[in-house]
Parts: structure tokens; C-alpha cells; sequence
């Protein structure tokens, strides 16, 4: 298991690089977003990572218009994450997350399923194109199932799966990470973690939400994942982040 974290588009992305590496993380969640993570400068990066020995998973925008039928809006977007995968790619990042996306007046849930199926097939035909792996996170209704992500998994040949535990908190009755690695086992490829109260998506210390975490990890450990987990908190003061990060080593022992 390697723990990581996302660096805030809020701050110098070099300097997220060092703290990262500095702190004792294994990887960057590396996110490409407005306002400090958006311009890239490609061999500095790369340098940046080397030198600190920081390996590196993609995370890319979650709020931009994909799925608006407006057909040029579309292309804007496409454009976009062509922009990324170009990034990822040249900085031999392997792993890249998607989000599933929302922003479309007056189109119901199924038609969103539909469109959301159309742009992944977009962009993962990029990342086949580069070698790069495809992985869909789950969040709020429709994109909150088991049952919706089959489907999908389905329709866009090798996507895989990256699972935000506290999204499977969200408006549940029950936690649904048992629910997904039950279903799609191995093609789970990466996890995110926080906390929240199961109403919003929080992104709180773990262990100041309702989360119960050494269940959930008895349940990913049953599932046999070894792999990359994500610490989102998203707190100005990062001693939180540091203090989750060590009851999440405490927890997997």
C-alpha cells in the first residue's frame, strides 16, 4: 500500500512537489486545475518529481462542462483533456482518474449515463493512444452504483475503477466500498480517502466523520488491494493531513 496526496490547486506546484516528497508520501495525486496547478511546465515538473523520488498518479478537472449538448462546448472539452493526457504522458504517468460529469440542464439521469459514455470513450481512446490507463471515479447519483458503473465498464472497453471511499458515504444508507470491490474486485485501481457525515462531500480529517474506517479497511484488505490510496483533506493547516496519514499506517497494520 503507498499513501499520497493531491496537490492543492491553490499553491506552486514545485513547492507541492517538495512538501509531498519532504512529508514522507510515497506519490502526487497530480492535478492539472485553475488557479497555481494549471500551467505546466513539463521538464520542471519531471526534474521536480526525480529529484524528490516522488512517483505520480494524474487527477484531472472535475468541473468542466463535458456533457452540456452544446456540441462546440464538447470539443472545448475534449480539447482539454487531450491538453492532460499530453501533460501526463510526457511526465510517464501511467494512471489517470476521470470524473463523471453533472452540468447539464433539464437532461435526466439516464441521458447523463449516456453522455458521460460517450465522452469516456473520447477520452480513453486518447489514453490507449498514449499507453495511458483510464480509471472513472465514483461520486453522487447516478454515478454512485455499482450497478451504473457496470454498465459503463461495459460500454468503454478496459476502464477501470478509482473508488472515493467517502463518496460511498454520501446520502447511503450503508457505505458502498464492500458493495464495489464485491462487484468489480482487481478492477479497482485506486482509492480516495477522507471523511464526512454522509450528507456532503466534507473532505474532513479521517476520523472526524462518521467513516468507520477499520472497518472499511478490514474490507479492502479482504479484497486483497495493495495499491495506491489518495489522503484528500482538504485543511489549511496540514498537520491533520499528516495526523490522518498516520492513523491510516496504524490502521493497516
Amino acid at each position: 500500500m503507498k499513501i499520497g496526496v493531491m496537490n492543492s490547486p491553490r499553491n506552486n506546484l514545485l513547492k507541492e512537489i517538495k512538501w509531498i516528497s519532504e512529508n514522507g508520501f510515497d506519490f502526487i495525486d497530480l492535478t492539472i486545475e485553475p488557479l497555481e496547478a494549471y500551467k505546466i511546465d513539463v521538464k520542471k515538473i519531471k526534474e521536480a518529481l526525480r529529484d524528490f523520488c516522488l512517483e505520480a498518479i494524474g487527477h484531472t478537472n472535475p468541473f468542466l462542462p463535458s456533457i452540456l449538448p452544446i456540441q462546440s462546448i464538447r470539443k472545448v472539452c475534449l480539447d482539454e483533456f487531450k491538453k492532460y493526457i499530453d501533460i501526463f504522458n510526457k511526465l510517464g504517468i501511467e494512471l489517470v482518474n476521470i470524473h463523471p460529469f453533472y452540468e447539464a440542464p433539464l437532461l435526466s439521469d439516464e441521458d447523463k449515463i449516456k453522455a458521460n459514455i460517450q465522452f469516456l470513450r473520447q477520452v480513453n481512446a486518447l489514453c490507449k493512444s498514449k499507453k495511458i490507463t483510464l480509471m472513472l471515479e465514483n461520486y453522487i447519483k447516478p454515478f454512485d452504483s455499482p450497478e451504473v458503473f457496470a454498465r459503463i465498464l461495459k460500454e468503454v472497453s478496459y476502464l477501470k475503477i478509482h473508488l472515493d471511499v467517502s463518496h460511498c458515504n454520501i446520502n447511503q444508507e450503508k457505505n458502498l466500498t464492500e458493495a464495489f470491490f464485491k462487484k468489480f474486485g482487481d478492477k479497482i485501481v485506486h482509492l480516495h480517502f477522507s471523511d464526512n457525515k454522509g450528507k456532503a462531500d466534507d473532505h474532513l480529517p479521517l476520523g472526524c466523520g462518521n467513516i468507520e474506517w477499520e472497518k472499511i479497511i478490514k474490507i479492502i484488505k479482504k479484497f486483497k488491494f495493495d495499491r495506491t490510496i489518495t489522503l484528500e483533506v482538504f485543511s489549511p493547516d496540514r498537520d491533520y493531513l499528516l495526523l490522518s496519514r498516520d492513523k491510516l499506517k496504524n490502521w493497516w497494520k
